[in-house]
């Protein structure tokens, strides 16, 4: 976020403070009565708020926390309302990951990022799906409250049924972007769809959403002798497999529900989902599964961001000097470089992440979960004397070395 928007965010959240103290000042002089739970409800969303001053990953952090707070005193409302608390068994959805997905999706649509918008909308729909499903079994089966939402859920039952069986067919009758495609041992692109060098997608279908039935795009970009490369991939939903192009190319591949490429020069290239695409996928859009294929000619910049995405990055082979990895709802497996120096900045949402790092190459990590684990080897990578990271005994020695650097909100980490 730039300064602008910092400024606009400190203005809300110092306008935020004085309106809760004057809530409370009229609450406490009035004698008005307001439900304990509105207590933890006001603390959420001036989390939620904050979150809009505080520059990445802190802020995407403190939306997670602001949605799961509000969340919690949102439901603690109904429940003191109702008297349902037994409901607990299933509510516990709507907070993680329902309340996790909230936060994340409130904050990429006010700071427009879109990615970790889908991840937060999936995220959320996770959550109330997860609810329901809860909230028919236990009060439609168990009968958890007793016969005070019986007849509600008894009637809700078959339906839900029927509409889960149909889900799981209309998933094995049509291929999912989920599904994970392994990657070609010759990743050759086929034909380019456009000239080296080009911008944009082929005149013909500028602008266009692919449709269902398209066969994925393929791209080629030539090398151009450039001696360094810098390659970024904005991805949203779907499935993310990225390894070594063919020799000579800087990029290649093929793009399911296609690709919008903008080189900026030998060896510079942004490579993101078209843009009317970018929000149709999950409500009638194509699903996205690109293979693409990075330099391994030459040292390399990467930046990679994406969304609701099951990704898998081979750089094993490569040059990576530098990795910037930020994802929302995903799940990431990298395989890191086998030698030179590599700085990897990694930072997600709701996301799981796994790291591997290749036999012989050394590496310090350092992790930041503001709700998660951080899972190393420590016989490879042992904690360091003043317990802030993990090293390897030859860290500062072994000219082929990783330095990993994670941030996150909710999730997993796991490097070994």
């Amino acid at each position: 976020m730039d300064g602008s928007g910092t400024s606009r965010g400190a203005l809300l959240v110092g306008v935020l403070l004085i309106a809760l103290g004057a809530g409370a000042l009229v609450v406490r002089t009035s004698g008005v009565q307001v439900g304990w739970p509105a207590w933890v409800i006001l603390p959420g969303l001036a989390l939620l708020v904050a979150a809009f001053a505080v520059p990445e990953p802190g802020g995407s952090a403190l939306a997670v926390a602001g949605g799961i707070v509000t969340t919690v005193g949102a439901v603690l409302a109904v429940q003191d309302a109702t008297g349902t608390y037994a409901s607990w068994a299933y509510a516990w959805a709507l907070v993680a990951p329902g309340g996790v997905g909230a936060g994340l999706l409130l904050y990429g649509l006010v700071t427009r990022r879109s990615e970790v918008a889908r991840g937060g909308l999936a995220s959320l729909v996770t959550g109330v799906v997860l609810f329901l499903v809860g909230f028919l079994f236990f009060e439609g089966l168990v009968h958890l409250d007793g016969d005070r939402f019986g007849s509600l859920a008894d009637r809700a039952v078959p339906i839900v049924i029927m509409a889960i069986g149909a889900a799981v067919l209309v998933g094995a009758i049509i291929p999912g972007p989920w599904r994970r495609r392994p990657w070609p041992s010759s990743p050759a692109a086929g034909p380019a769809s456009w000239a080296s060098g080009a911008v944009g997608t082929p005149p013909a279908t500028a602008g266009a959403m692919p449709s269902h039935g398209d066969p994925p795009q393929a791209l080629a970009l030539a090398l151009d002798g450039a001696t360094d490369a810098e390659i970024r991939i904005s991805f949203g939903a779907g499935t993310l497999v990225a390894g070594p192009a063919v020799s000579g190319r800087l990029v290649d591949g093929t793009f399911g529900g296609g690709v919008d490429a903008s080189p900026a020069g030998p060896g510079r290239v942004r490579l993101t989902t078209p843009h009317l695409a970018r929000w149709g996928w999950g409500w009638g859009g194509p699903p996205f599964a690109w293979r693409v294929g990075l330099t391994a000619e030459v040292p390399l910049r990467l930046e990679v961001e994406t969304g609701a995405s099951d990704n898998e990055l081979d750089l094993g082979s490569l040059h990576v000097t530098d990795l910037r990895l930020r994802t929302g709802a995903a799940q990431s497996r990298v395989t890191l470089p086998a030698a030179g120096v590599t700085r990897v900045s990694a930072e997600g949402g709701a996301a799981q992440m796994r790291f591997r790092v290749p036999a012989g190459v050394a590496a310090r990590i350092t992790s930041a979960m503001a709700i998660g684990t951080t899972d190393v080897d420590t016989s490879r990578f042992p904690r360091t004397m003043d317990g802030r990271a993990w090293a390897s005994p030859d860290f500062d020695s072994n000219p082929n070395r990783v330095e990993i650097a994670v941030r996150g909100g909710v999730g997993q980490v796991t490097i070994g």
